[in-house]
């Protein structure tokens, strides 16, 4: 074999095995409108994924649509063949949810899309409102690198606007959690936008960074959603100029 000949199969095999290598394998816990969406919006971006409800059997059309990296598995097979574990569930499920998954996911990193409602999730919600969410997923999931972004905008609009432009902000605080939250974002056709988990209330279905932006307009509005000298008129003056006013009702339809 030719030098020439071998330093370019050399070359070949190192580039096929960098791709292999960056690709995830992404469990998606939850496998509605939601998560069904984002884990195809990966499996097209090159990922692998196991989508996972409590009827795994039942996934069978979603993984054929998803593509050829799609599998479905159990909540266990979830938990342990995931490198990133994407939560996607109805708040409700979360002290459940915490108690089978005690232990499995500790170090990991959870992406979560699940947002508390008070009237659909009853008390669990309406604490978690009060607390925190972030403060609320770290209590039932302790010892993960928590990230939480997708959390105000609909199944829909996900798939109509995914690769065109439009910004999701990314609650995360560490390192791995932000990395790995910023690039499922962008993986899934969206530009991140990093803000602490201090701010995730901000982010759900009415708040200060709920909707779809570009880049610039989250960038502008990210300040004044914290600013205490910002008057709850103004702030809802500023988020009437870009997105449009929504019941709860409707919010709880489209991000399930």
């Amino acid at each position: 074999m030719s030098r020439i000949l071998f330093l370019m199969l050399a070359g070949l095999v190192l580039c096929t095995t960098q791709a292999m290598a960056d690709t995830l394998r992404i469990s998606v816990i939850g496998a509605g409108k939601v998560g069904g969406t984002l884990g195809t919006l990966w499996v097209k971006a090159g990922h692998s994924v196991m989508f996972s409800s409590r009827h795994p059997e039942e996934l069978t059309d979603l993984v054929k649509t998803a593509g050829p990296n799609a599998q479905a598995g159990s909540l266990s097979d979830a938990a342990a063949w995931g490198e990133v574990i994407v939560l996607s569930v109805p708040y409700g499920a979360m002290p459940v949810l915490s108690e089978q998954l005690k232990g499995k996911l500790d170090g990991k990193v959870v992406f979560s899309t699940s947002n508390p409602f008070s009237g659909r999730d009853a008390e669990v919600g309406r604490k978690a409102l009060d607390l925190g969410v972030a403060l609320a997923d770290q209590q039932y999931l302790p010892g993960v690198h928590l990230a939480r972004a997708f959390n105000a905008i609909g199944y829909a609009s996900m798939k109509d606007l995914s690769g065109k432009g439009k910004a999701i902000p990314v609650f995360a605080d560490d390192a791995q959690a932000r990395e790995l939250g910023a690039r499922l974002v962008r993986d899934a056709g969206f530009v991140s936008v990093l803000s602490p988990l201090a701010r995730a209330n901000e982010g759900l279905p009415g708040g200060p960074l709920s909707g779809v932006w570009s880049e610039a307009e989250l960038q502008q509005a990210g300040p004044l959603a914290s600013n205490p000298g910002l008057s709850s008129a103004s702030s809802a003056t500023l988020l009437r100029l870009h997105r449009p006013v929504e019941s709860t009702a409707e919010a709880q339809q489209r991000l399930i």
